[in-house]
């Protein structure tokens, strides 16, 4: 809608409701006036930075976003995906491009699980953050007889090779899991639907979607997410690593 007709058509509705007696007209005109004109005055000043000035222009998306906010904004979306790994990140710092980040959770100590949580996160920093050039991670300092406890807890890597570009449902330590092939990049996931728990193996991998077999819902394959319906719970991932040229599962952190 272009400006003219826009003053136009909101001077119609305003004096409609004028008539009809709505007190809510001059409300809305006042409330409209009250957080436009201190904003409009530090602009046509120069003032961009000021936060009052800053607020009007989010409203419209005409502030440029703080990189800290984008990449907080960035690892959010990611943050599920972590914690299904027993995870946590923190954001420490970003410096021209680079992600200072602090691993936290089951991922210290295992090598296979921060890698798995390193990849997720730079994929989402690479798609929500223009600014990105590289990820720096370090893990969380942590008392001695804390590591002494996880150190009971470190993955059991299995050998479970998967050529190019396919699924393949493999049995780990009791535990069903589904490898899929993605550009090179093998993830895995725990092979059932959440849906119903039926298992995976007959879908298909279309690029880097993961189809069901059952029910024909769509998973991101490399973070397990729903794609055709975003709300609904996605697939639980498991840690994977490259090991002497093979790929490893650790199911036991799963």
């Amino acid at each position: 809608m272009d400006f003219d007709k826009a003053v136009a058509e909101l001077d119609l509705l305003v004096q409609t409701l004028e008539r009809e007696g709505d007190e809510r007209a001059l409300e809305l005109l006042q409330l409209v006036d009250a957080i436009h004109r201190p904003a409009l005055d530090l602009i046509a000043r120069g003032e961009l930075e000021h936060p009052i000035a800053q607020a009007l222009l989010a409203m419209y998306d005409l502030a440029p976003l703080d990189e800290r906010v984008r990449v907080e904004e960035a690892l959010d979306e990611v943050r599920p995906y972590i914690h299904s790994h027993g995870g946590e990140v923190e954001l420490l710092a970003v410096e021209d491009g680079v992600v200072h980040v602090r691993l936290d959770g089951s991922c210290v100590g295992c090598a296979g699980s921060a890698m798995t949580l390193r990849r997720g996160i730079e994929e989402t920093l690479r798609a929500s953050y223009p600014g990105f050039r590289e990820l720096v991670a370090r893990e969380a300092e942590q008392a001695p007889q804390l590591l002494q406890i996880q150190s009971l807890k470190r993955p059991l890597f299995v050998d479970a090779g998967l050529p190019p570009d396919e699924l393949r449902a493999v049995q780990v330590e009791g535990v069903g899991v589904l490898l899929a092939n993605v550009g090179g990049e093998v993830y895995a996931f725990r092979n059932e639907c959440p849906l119903d728990a039926l298992p995976l193996e007959g879908g298909r991998l279309a690029e880097s979607v993961l189809v069901c077999p059952w029910h024909n819902c769509a998973y991101d394959a490399r973070t397990g997410k729903r794609v055709d319906d975003p709300g609904k719970p996605g697939l639980a991932a498991i840690p994977v690593a490259m090991l002497d040229g093979s790929v490893q599962v650790a199911v036991n952190v799963a």
